[in-house]
């Protein structure tokens, strides 16, 4: 079950989700729909914990995701299934961290292997820009 209690999220001035309050029963199919802006994948990335809401929890079968580790994130990531409506990145994630997110997600934690794997991607497609020691992924250790 995901329960969102009293959900909210302001990037700067703007509110984005103002005092949201869910309950999605397990086996339940919700689809959530509205105009551009109106915080459809703010809450999604709520529910996944790649954002943390400024009030408000959110709760995985009774368990608040902003008290979980990462291990437990990769965990609900896993079950979880959301169509991008434009980009298929991560924006709070670099080039190199999108790539290969979802070998640390199985448990890759060398950095270094990461990076090559990361330049090997990136290099097969076209893709391979410079890299500066600033931009290497920057995956936190568990």
């Amino acid at each position: 079950m995901i329960q969102i209690k009293n959900l909210k999220k302001s990037f700067e001035q703007k509110k984005v989700l103002n005092d949201i309050s869910l309950d999605i029963n397990i086996g339940e199919t919700l689809c959530i729909i509205g105009k551009s802006g109106c915080g459809k994948s703010v809450l999604l990335k709520h529910i996944v914990g790649l954002l943390e809401p400024d009030n408000g929890s959110v709760f995985i079968d009774g368990n608040n995701i902003s008290l979980m580790n990462q291990k437990q994130i990769f965990s609900i990531r896993k079950k979880v299934g959301y169509v991008f409506q434009g980009a298929a990145l991560f924006d709070s994630y670099n080039v190199y961290e999108n790539v290969v997110l979802k070998l640390f997600e199985n448990g890759e934690k060398d950095t270094n292997k990461l990076i090559s794997e990361a330049k090997f991607v990136l290099a097969a497609v076209g893709l391979l820009p410079s890299i500066e020691e600033k931009d290497s992924p920057h995956f936190e250790k568990e």
